[in-house]
């Protein structure tokens, strides 16, 4: 039975992509194993930030929940429905019901379509397979209200995208996502691409968006204090993994894994002092790659703590504390 309080669970979710040589004949040699067994869930009304370092799986791990990647195994409940095993028909009328804000927002608009056109497409595609009952001008009324809901003036609507700057356009894609009045939105690195100083105004826009029409976030992020600021609970990824989960609070109260440890000493203090005075975690070497295949826990090489157990097993993520998991045998043990 599903929780009432999750609109989103991913159980076992594995995405492997294959290895082929060969110029005439191609054949299989191996597996990259973007994601490999992850586990979350996001409930409603939530922003959960899924963050790691670059090829780490987050942004994998976002395009398989939206069905934009071929599961190799697991579930993907979204409201209680499995989307791994819907019909392309199916799928389509759930995707009312969830939407994406892509990383680049350079590349995410269609170049050729005026900005009015691109927010009120989504409601034209479903209005046209009988999916939302709207009439041109209805379309064109949410169209141009959702531009000025997301900070973009009516004036604006016939224009290009490459009239715009990044944040702008990130604005764009912004109201494009809220077209079909979505329960859950997919944030992949939605500010990465931007300037410092607009970073915090999209940050802001999207919080007052949450809290308007009550929506849920799945953010994807490398950066930690991005994270912090916008989600109430993080989930931090390694090699395909989830490592450790808690909320935001705790994460950077009581951090738990050695890896989330070394992320969060990368993180800038405000303080100037604090920031000469603290200890940075310097990690040994890069990340492994997910092609090739490992025993024991996927961050033993790198781990400044790793025991021999840690070579022959690998950790299950368990509960230490009411809301905060972690995958470590420094915490399994006791």
């Amino acid at each position: 039975m599903p929780d009432e309080q999750s609109l989103l669970e991913v159980r076992g979710l594995k995405v492997h992509f294959p290895i082929e040589k060969g110029i005439v004949t191609r054949r299989r040699v191996g597996w990259v194993r973007a994601v490999d067994g992850v586990d979350f869930e996001v409930r409603r009304g939530e922003a959960l930030g899924l963050v790691g370092e670059s090829g780490c799986g987050k942004t994998t791990t976002a395009m398989a929940v939206a069905r934009l990647e071929v599961l190799t195994a697991g579930r993907v409940l979204f409201d209680g429905k499995d989307l791994a095993s819907m019909s392309k028909r199916e799928l389509n009328r759930a995707r009312r019901d969830f939407q994406i804000v892509f990383q680049d927002p350079w590349s995410s608009l269609d170049p050729r379509m005026r900005v009015l056109d691109i927010v009120a497409e989504p409601l034209r595609i479903h209005a046209g397979r009988g999916d939302v009952s709207m009439t041109d001008g209805d379309i064109k009324v949410r169209a141009l209200s959702l531009m000025e809901r997301c900070g973009l003036s009516k004036e604006f609507a016939p224009r290009y995208p490459h009239e715009f700057s990044g944040g702008q356009r990130q604005r764009i894609g912004i109201a494009r996502a809220l077209a079909l009045g979505p329960k859950m939105i997919i944030a992949d690195e939605p500010v990465s691409a931007l300037d410092v100083s607009i970073q915090s105004q999209i940050l802001n826009l999207l919080k007052d968006l949450q809290e308007e029409f009550g929506l849920t976030f799945l953010f994807i992020a490398h950066d930690l204090a991005v994270v912090e600021y916008f989600c109430s609970r993080i989930a931090v990824m390694y090699l395909g993994r989830i490592v450790e989960t808690a909320t935001s609070a705790t994460l950077s109260r009581k951090p738990l894994h050695p890896y989330t440890k070394a992320l969060l000493s990368a993180v800038p203090l405000p303080d100037p002092r604090r920031e000469r005075e603290r200890r940075r975690i310097i990690l040994r070497g890069d990340v492994p790659s997910p092609s090739v295949e490992r025993s024991g826990c996927p961050f033993r090489e790198r781990c400044p703590e790793a025991m021999e157990l840690c070579a022959r097993q690998t950790p299950r993520l368990l509960p230490v504390e009411e809301g905060h998991e972690v995958s470590c045998f420094l915490y399994e043990a006791g």
